[in-house]
């Protein structure tokens, strides 16, 4: 009985890490740039994806090229609302 439980607790674990990481981010992608920039920034320069948390970096400004990074994490470990803040 324990070993099914455990099976299942795993199998669950790995489905939301597949999610977190493959799911639609579109929505907190934008929630991150309007962090970054305020409302629209020059481009996205690059994106990860893990399961636990997803990081950003945006082009802010073209002269003088700027760039900031934003982390957004999830407020336990594989489930939760995402916060978001600028990375240092």
């Amino acid at each position: 009985m324990m070993g099914k439980v455990l099976s299942a607790l795993f199998l669950l674990a790995t489905l939301l890490a597949l999610y977190n990481v493959y799911g639609d981010n579109a929505e907190l992608q934008e929630r991150a740039e309007r962090l970054a920039c305020g409302s629209r920034c020059v481009r996205l320069l690059r994106a990860q994806r893990t399961p636990i948390e997803q990081s950003f970096t945006f082009q802010t400004s073209v002269q003088p090229a700027r760039t900031l990074d934003v982390r957004c994490r999830r407020a336990l470990l594989l489930v939760g609302d995402y916060a978001c803040a600028p990375s240092p």
